[in-house]
């Protein structure tokens, strides 16, 4: 599968807590692996333990990290870096962003590619026709919308009443005869509703 072997000489003992921190890391990146489709257990065991070696590598030299942040870490970063040399084109942030995931998809790496998922080149030219072709395809396309502003359509009670209300406008005494009958008819209504 391509991953390097380490012997079991090189583990150091890990305590209770550490066995459990690990076990989670496992879970995440394993969960992660099988979320992009990859179905078949052996791949994504061999994926998972390679990236939990170099994950506890980087351990060894950032010790308050806990162990599925690095995981995590590590497992981003390398299906990153794997993407953008197949797709010859930088990902933004240096993360496999939904695009790049349904190029994944649309490539069928789940269904036909899983044995080349995070092996170094040579990849097979089908493939890598594939997952670039799906890249773009997996795009925005953007189209030109222009907006163009529209006149206001009242209905006829509506346009009467603002041609009523611009009326006011040019006959000041109007509008105060009009203000000073709504706020009597109110003061009324007020009047009967609490006095009576």
């Amino acid at each position: 599968m391509g991953l390097p072997h380490h012997p079991l000489e090189t583990l150091r003992p890990l305590s209770e807590t550490e066995l459990s921190e690990w076990e989670e890391a496992y879970a995440a990146v394993e969960a992660y692996l099988q979320a992009l489709r990859l179905r078949n257990r052996l791949l994504v065991a061999e994926l998972v333990r390679g990236i939990l070696w170099r994950a506890s590598a980087r351990g060894a030299m950032e010790p308050g990290v806990p162990a599925r942040v690095l995981a995590m870490e590590e497992t981003l970063s390398e299906i990153a870096e794997w993407t953008q040399d197949i797709l010859e084109v930088p990902l933004e942030n240096r993360r496999l962003a939904a695009r790049g995931r349904l190029a994944l998809l649309l490539a069928d790496m789940p269904g036909k590619w899983q044995g080349v998922f995070l092996t170094p080149p040579p990849w097979p030219d089908a493939f890598t026709e594939g997952m670039r072709k799906s890249y773009l395809a997996a795009g925005p396309s953007f189209a030109e919308l222009t907006m163009v502003p529209k006149p206001l359509e009242l209905n006829v009670i509506g346009t009467g009443a603002a041609q009523w209300w611009e009326s006011m406008d040019r006959r000041p005494i109007v509008r105060r005869m009009f203000a000073a009958l709504f706020l009597t008819l109110i003061g009324a209504v007020l009047w009967f509703v609490f006095f009576e």
